[in-house]
């Protein structure tokens, strides 16, 4: 019948090639066609984490950006609608149909229905929202990967972490104390101060508010330094930031330190397709490491993205399993939440950098 047919189809975002933002189109597609086997979960959507990796995805910058036609995103929460044959208990859970559940996924986020191994998904905490579910695993996985599994994060370590108000920065903070570590927290505008100081009762001298050029923020980072008491140096740098921020961080490692990379949103186009030139002149100048330098400096720099962990699935669960025993972790702070139909207008609020916490598409009622 027509209102059965109605009833079977999905939305989704698709961008028919990486290039720009406009070219995101919402489309109509029969999710009966999602059909579970093996392993998969097949999942109802009910919210969309927004990622800085969405936005270099769409715009062709992103590495692991698809050939040809794709949905973006790479976390959402839903409720389980059908199970696979295959699928197995694990970590103690076993998902059963109408569970509310948080799952990560190698890109197609942005719909109503979607399969996904099973291994990718967890249960959400009963006193967290879908908006909550949807805006925690991909910001803690890279901030518990960064911070533990490269940078080797132990209690009493000096720890600087770039973008402290956004998702990742939030999720980096609470492993950092929960290590017994030091935080020195860095934000792009000074209002974003507050938030650190009441979710983490974090003293003003360990939050920077970064100055424009790289030679007043090594003066900004050198100062704190002396007032946190770490003349030793810095032991693990998180940065998402790059740019002019890069060497200061670097030249102030202690020995042994690693700074830890894993974005670069000063590389960030504002528009809604790339300024090449720019972008060129901005490669141009990029910070650059002597390997032979290094040796004697006792430093390290690593770089990451998960999603080419993403067929490492033992590997990955037993990280993430490590990940959520380890941390008495909040309730995940939403900055903002849009509707799926306002995708476009959602990833430009992420892009200007005015955010704090995640920013998330709400299918549906909020919150239900």
């Amino acid at each position: 019948s027509q209102g059965s047919s109605a009833m079977a189809k999905g939305k989704r975002w698709t961008i028919p090639k990486a290039g720009s933002l406009d070219q995101l189109r919402l489309e109509l597609f029969d999710e009966t066609d999602l059909h579970v086997e093996q392993d998969l979960l097949k999942i109802e959507v009910r919210a969309i984490g927004l990622n800085f990796a969405d936005i270099f995805a769409c715009q062709g910058l992103y590495s692991a950006t698809p050939t040809g036609s794709f949905v973006p995103g790479l976390e959402f929460s839903g409720v389980i609608l059908e199970i696979g044959g295959d699928v197995k208990e694990r970590d103690g859970w076993k998902p059963k149909i109408g569970e509310r559940v948080m799952g990560v996924t190698r890109f197609g986020g942005y719909t109503t229905h979607l399969l996904t191994r099973s291994c990718f998904v967890r249960p959400i905490p009963s006193d967290w929202s879908f908006e909550e579910g949807a805006g925690f695993l991909c910001t803690s996985l890279t901030a518990w990967y960064g911070l533990v599994c490269l940078g080797g994060l132990k209690s009493g370590h000096n720890v600087l972490v770039h973008s402290a108000a956004g998702g990742v920065g939030l999720a980096s903070m609470e492993i950092i104390l929960a290590h017994n570590a030091n935080p020195i927290a860095t934000i792009g505008t000074a209002s974003k101060a507050a938030l650190l100081q009441e979710r983490f009762n974090l003293p003003s001298n360990n939050i920077i508010v970064r100055a424009k050029s790289g030679r007043e923020f090594a003066d900004q980072v050198g100062e704190c330094m002396k007032l946190n008491n770490c003349q030793e140096g810095l032991d693990i740098v998180m940065d998402s930031v790059q740019g002019p921020y890069f060497q200061p961080c670097y030249d102030r490692l202690c020995r042994g330190g690693r700074i830890v990379v894993f974005g670069a949103a000063s590389m960030t186009p504002p528009g809604d397709r790339p300024n090449w030139f720019r972008l060129a002149w901005q490669w141009l100048w990029r910070p650059t490491v002597d390997p032979l330098e290094i040796i004697a400096a006792n430093k390290g720099v690593l770089g990451f993205n998960l999603i080419w962990m993403w067929d490492k699935v033992e590997e990955m669960s037993d990280i993430l399993k490590s990940m959520l025993a380890a941390v008495p972790w909040k309730r995940p702070l939403v900055g903002r939440k849009f509707s799926m139909e306002d995708a476009k207008d959602a990833l430009r609020f992420l892009q200007s950098g005015q955010n704090v916490g995640k920013v998330v598409l709400v299918i549906g009622p909020s919150g239900s």
